[in-house]
């Protein structure tokens, strides 16, 4: 593992366990940040996005689920492992449920945690690795893998959420052809029996409003009646 590749940013409030942890970690090679709670974590987020998050779930003012929904709903990719005292099976289903890769209870086995961490950097080095997809497959429109973001053909960036990402993947796969919505439902990892196609339409709503917005273009995606939507690059528009 390369040192630098990867922040572990572990958010502890507990300023002892928060240290030691820290320096056994950075002994095992890792490269450790670390945060008494989460309004610091998001600073430096914003600066470092890959990086793996090592939570506690009772910090002080948002709490490590609260963290952990936001982050997930943010970036598909990023790493969260809960670290906590909260053993009972309930409260590890819902830490899972909530986006988690791995859920530890504390005292921890720090063997066991730096594999867990060597395991989701593996993800980091594998995403990397990726080819990307071609800009011109798509009309001079990419997405950034590593970082969740929407690339104008203006080199405008858009940070999408997780269903707007799946969403908009499966489009530029299959790019001047329709996908049906249940194909959409699928790329988002929904069973055909949970399929809202209410649902679809905000998600598609919401990304071309935020194109718009942020990229200053239209993004060319049009619905196609009783058969589902297209991305269209041919034609200039939404």
């Amino acid at each position: 593992m390369q040192k630098d590749s990867y922040t572990v940013a572990l958010v502890e409030d507990e300023a002892v366990l928060r240290q030691e942890m820290a320096f056994q970690l950075g002994h095992m090679g890792f490269s450790v940040e670390t945060f008494e709670a989460a309004p610091a974590l998001y600073r430096h987020l914003a600066t470092r996005p890959r990086a793996i998050v090592v939570l506690d779930i009772g910090l002080p003012g948002e709490d490590g689920l609260s963290v952990c929904r936001y982050l997930r709903a943010h970036d598909a990719q990023i790493g969260i492992v809960f670290l906590t005292a909260r053993g009972l099976r309930d409260d590890r289903l819902q830490g899972l449920a909530e986006g988690a890769d791995a859920y530890l209870v504390k005292p921890v086995d720090m063997d066991e945690l730096a594999l867990v961490l060597r395991r989701l950097g593996a993800r980091f080095a594998a995403l990397k690795a990726a080819a990307p997809v071609p800009a011109a497959a798509s009309g001079g429109w990419s997405t950034d893998e590593l970082s969740g973001h929407l690339i104008a053909p203006n080199g405008a960036r858009l940070r999408l959420s997780v269903n707007e990402g799946q969403v908009l993947r499966q489009l530029m796969d299959k790019t001047g052809a329709v996908c049906r919505p249940i194909d959409l439902a699928l790329a988002m990892g929904l069973h055909p029996d949970e399929l809202d196609r209410h649902r679809l339409e905000v998600i598609i709503s919401r990304l071309r409003s935020k194109v718009v917005r942020e990229c200053g273009l239209h993004l060319p995606l049009r619905a196609v009646r009783n058969q589902g939507y297209l991305l269209d690059t041919g034609a200039g528009g939404a």
